[in-house]
């Protein structure tokens, strides 16, 4: 195939593809392709004609230009930086503007399958995976992953005969699809929240990051986010059901967990790490929380 076809040109049956323009055959185990969007969408003059892959699925990124995404019959305008997840056999199409600058990983559906059996959020991947999705790209401050760095990562990956390629390309991919699970979630909660709310609640998240070994009060985070503490309570609630402070605990909770069960510090030296000045008030903490002293959760998950 060397052109797209001609606007008002009949399609009878939807083309199939390998990567576009090349007859599809079935793909070889570990298959994994990366190429920029400027050396394939040239050649048919920017525009990709509507097609799918049959054991393939892509994930773009386009960080300059844009165009339309045509998915499913559903045209997206693609407003970089912008991102597009295509599980095989989505139908879908591209009007990229000229000069359109982005990256296209194109991988076999076993390594998207080895990629989401390799962690703990199976199910949560597996959902996110088997969707299309497109939209805008956070920044590595909001989702905590640098998706551009991950995709140049992949082709300085592709580019060297380097041994272990095939499992540095499954483990980047697993982080992008923690990615889109990411956006995704970010995305319900701007719908449920609404924009303003959704954007402040994130803020909130971000301090307790940050600032959750301090300790600080509602009032003192509500403070440097330039929110009242009952707005800020009432942002929580809405958006996981509990107050700011809860949320604080669980992060404090989280971390001391990770530091009994991966460090071999002293349970006095956590206590004092994660913003305690009294051991006897951090254990009193962590049992009402963990069902059970620090000690106990040490022991019984190291055995």
């Amino acid at each position: 195939m060397t052109k797209s076809r001609q606007a008002g040109q009949p399609i009878y049956r939807i083309p199939t593809f390998g990567l576009y323009g090349n007859v599809a055959q079935p793909s070889a185990a570990g298959y994994a392709h990366i190429e920029k969007i400027s050396e394939r969408a040239p050649v048919y003059g920017w525009e990709i004609g509507s097609h799918r892959h049959a054991d393939l699925a892509q994930f773009i990124v386009v960080t300059e230009g844009g165009g339309e995404l045509d998915l499913e019959g559903a045209r997206h305008p693609i407003a970089p930086p912008w991102i597009v997840w295509l599980p095989s056999g989505v139908v879908h199409g591209f009007k990229f503007k000229t000069d359109t600058v982005g990256l296209v990983l194109t991988v076999s559906v076993d390594i998207v399958a080895d990629a989401i059996r390799s962690g703990p959020d199976f199910e949560r991947l597996a959902t996110v995976a088997g969707e299309p999705r497109c939209g805008e790209l956070l920044s590595a401050r909001e989702i905590g992953i640098d998706v551009a760095g991950l995709m140049q990562g992949i082709v300085r990956e592709h580019g060297l005969p380097r041994s272990g390629v095939n499992t540095a390309v499954s483990a980047s991919l697993v982080l992008l699809l923690v990615a889109l699970l990411r956006l995704r979630t970010l995305a319900s909660l701007d719908r449920h929240l609404g924009k303003a709310q959704a954007s402040e609640f994130r803020k909130f998240r971000e301090f307790i990051e940050r600032h959750f070994r301090e300790q600080q009060s509602v009032a003192d985070i509500a403070a440097h986010l330039n929110i009242t503490p009952h707005r800020l309570h009432s942002i929580t609630v809405k958006a996981v059901g509990k107050g700011p402070l809860a949320i604080q605990h669980d992060r404090i909770l989280l971390e001391c967990q990770r530091e009994l069960l991966y460090t071999g510090k002293a349970i006095a030296e956590i206590a004092f790490d994660c913003g305690f000045e009294d051991p006897a008030h951090f254990s009193r903490f962590f049992a009402k929380r963990a069902g059970g002293p620090p000690r106990d959760y040490r022991k019984r998950l190291k055995r």
